[in-house]
């Protein structure tokens, strides 16, 4: 069994009078649910906690049965923290979609499984979702607007599940998409289509072909950049977010309501 790890806060929950019950998102891109014993503080001693939302920790588990579902946490350490965000409300809330998100599109970790390793950041969730809280904290401590970070992260997200939109030609008719003024992203399709191929049945309902083609004009850059390239993006429409997020719950199959973050965004 894997025992010493690394993972964002994902959520928590209180247990009895000091403990909690965490999900925490591993290097590996999997989640495993523990539990930290006097995690909440208190006690004689007066002891601050800083198992927040958010936050990076390492911890060692006590060995357990090859059938446990949740772990028990015996020492874990801070490894890195954000400071503005708890303090900005609309970036609060930014953050906990992501966490929100990141949540459902992962898997269980098999911690006793005998070829498990923790793979490259870069192939995973954990590098999005980091990456995301790391450029939203640095934004929010230097007085930036945050407005594309919703954008950027659903776009990044898209890539790591292996369905971001076909956005080179057609779905429809294979033309290619550049040259191209309106068009239309189509869930049922995986991507972008001339608009001159759709019958009125399938026209899309929350952007017309000239916004469509702005949002491929963004989706373009971020396919071609990598995140630290993306923080000068331009203020990217909040219609565009939510667009996105409509097309990332079709491909993965998710229903929209499940998610409780999205009232607060929108």
């Amino acid at each position: 069994m894997i025992t010493k790890l690394e993972g964002i806060i994902l959520s928590k929950l209180p247990f009895k009078d000091r403990h909690l019950i965490c999900r925490l998102l591993l290097r590996s891109g999997e989640k495993i649910s523990v539990i930290f014993y006097g995690g909440q503080g208190g006690g004689t001693k007066k002891k601050s906690s800083f198992l927040e939302l958010g936050h990076l920790v390492k911890v060692e588990l006590t060995r357990a049965k090859s059938n446990a579902t949740i772990y028990s946490v015996k020492e874990w350490t801070l490894s890195w923290h954000h400071k503005g965000i708890r303090e900005n409300h609309r970036a609060f809330y930014l953050m906990c979609a992501f966490l929100e998100i990141s949540d459902k599109l992962v898997v269980e970790a098999n911690l006793f499984e005998s070829l498990y390793h923790e793979q490259l950041e870069k192939d995973s969730m954990f590098k999005v979702l980091s990456n995301a809280i790391f450029y939203l904290e640095k934004k929010v401590l230097q007085g930036e607007q945050f407005s594309s970070d919703l954008f950027i992260f659903l776009g990044k997200t898209l890539i790591d599940q292996g369905v971001f939109p076909e956005r080179n030609n057609c779905v429809l008719s294979g033309v290619d998409l550049s040259s191209i003024n309106e068009i239309a992203i189509l869930d049922e399709q995986g991507g972008f289509a001339d608009i001159s191929c759709l019958n009125q049945d399938m026209l899309d309902l929350k952007l017309n072909g000239s916004q469509a083609k702005l949002m491929w004009n963004y989706l373009c850059l971020l396919a071609m950049k990598k995140y630290d390239q993306l923080q000068d993006f331009d203020e990217v429409p909040i219609l565009f977010s939510n667009r996105l997020i409509d097309y990332l719950c079709y491909q993965v199959q998710i229903s929209r309501t499940d998610f409780k973050t999205f009232s607060l965004l929108f």
